[in-house]
């Protein structure tokens, strides 16, 4: 027969091994708190002596100096009564003066940094960590701890010398600035905002305050006099091009396209509006010259035939083939070969206006043009 146990305030846990059932901890109550305390506080479940302290702006040390009634910090149980001190607490670093020319004293905030702040105010970390010589470690602050802000103009700010002649002005380095934003917002190219600072060794490192020279905005389009013979046409440079990608997008060599635009004299350095000539990718049959009177040079593209050709220009078929006579097939014709389109022999013309005495009222218009620019010379 079994035996009866007896039920005692012991459990037992994996065999003989008993442990008392530990009673809640009582709560733990302050008999006074310092002068000048903020108040009160009930701690909450997942509260630490820590995040308490973040939440009312003091710093870990504070709270737990006014607290002695919790022996260790790091136990600290619901219902427990803390009281908090207030955020100008002695433990609070304070300079005793600031440097000349300081913006003002900032009270730091749960959270802040030196880094951030600096960012914030628009100062280097190096000038905000060199005003504050009461912050030994500038990696350890405290919310309530006073710094002292310096000017934006501090020695540490990089500023030239001079510009160079003909740029927009000065710009000075805000927080978040990279030189790429910088160049797009005041619309020149990156590398004429680096060329236009020597005083800027590199340009991945910018900081606040630095002083920076803004070139001029690039010119308007830079248009060609004329293009070499046989060119495929004009191209207009559009953001984001390169004469790189203009060559491979025009099936040309980089080189044949540099080559084609003497005009422009840095092919790194192309802007929207630039009118490029686009040279073509193979050499056609061009004319020594072209007949008197002729129209224009025609460059042959894919699909093109003579007769496409008169037809487009208004000639006749015949008149075209007379006026190139290095097309000794005027069945077989290539692209890049290049045509010289004689004159349209109408008396409404749109190589030269005529004038007769019996002129229609299309050539009054285009002959009323002429004497206003006689006028325009003359008076200038």
């Amino acid at each position: 027969m079994k035996s009866k146990r007896k039920r005692s305030g012991r459990v037992t846990c994996f065999g003989s091994s008993t442990y008392p059932v530990q009673a809640r901890q009582a709560t733990r109550v302050p008999v006074s708190c310092p002068p000048g305390f903020q108040g009160r506080y009930t701690v909450q479940p997942g509260d630490t002596m820590f995040f308490i302290a973040q939440r009312f702006g003091v710093s870990l040390q504070a709270l737990i100096n006014a607290n002695p009634q919790i022996p260790n910090p790091n136990q600290i149980f619901p219902g427990d009564v803390l009281c908090v001190p207030g955020v100008g607490q002695p433990d609070c670093r304070v300079p005793v003066s600031c440097p000349p020319g300081f913006q003002g004293r900032y009270t730091v905030q749960p959270g802040d940094t030196m880094f951030t702040i600096a960012q914030r105010f628009g100062v280097s970390l190096q000038a905000l960590i060199n005003a504050n010589p009461q912050i030994p470690n500038p990696n350890l602050i405290f919310p309530c701890d006073v710094l002292c802000v310096p000017g934006v103009t501090e020695p540490d700010c990089r500023v030239p010398v001079s510009c160079p002649p003909g740029f927009q002005g000065r710009y000075t380095v805000q927080p978040g600035d990279t030189m790429f934003t910088i160049a797009q917002r005041f619309g020149v190219s990156l590398q004429a905002l680096i060329n236009a600072n020597p005083q800027i060794p590199n340009p991945n490192l910018i900081f606040p305050c630095d002083v920076l020279c803004v070139p001029g905005a690039p010119p308007a389009g830079r248009v060609p006099a004329s293009c070499p013979p046989g060119f495929q046409g004009r191209y207009t440079v559009q953001q984001g091009d390169s004469m790189f990608s203009i060559a491979q997008q025009c099936g040309v060599s980089l080189q044949a396209l540099i080559n084609a635009n003497p005009h422009i004299t840095d092919p790194n350095q192309i802007f929207p509006c630039d009118v490029l000539c686009v040279p073509c990718p193979r050499k056609g049959r061009v004319p020594k010259s072209c007949p008197q009177g002729f129209q224009a040079q025609y460059t042959v593209r894919p699909g093109d035939s003579m007769s496409s050709i008169a037809q487009m220009f208004g000639v006749s078929l015949q008149a075209l083939i007379n006026a190139n006579p290095h097309i000794t097939d005027p069945k077989k014709i290539f692209p890049c070969d290049v045509l010289c389109v004689p004159c349209v022999p109408v008396r409404v013309s749109p190589c030269f206006p005529v004038s007769s005495p019996h002129n229609s009222a299309g050539d009054d218009l285009l002959m009323e043009e002429e004497p206003s620019l006689v006028e325009e010379q003359e008076t200038e």
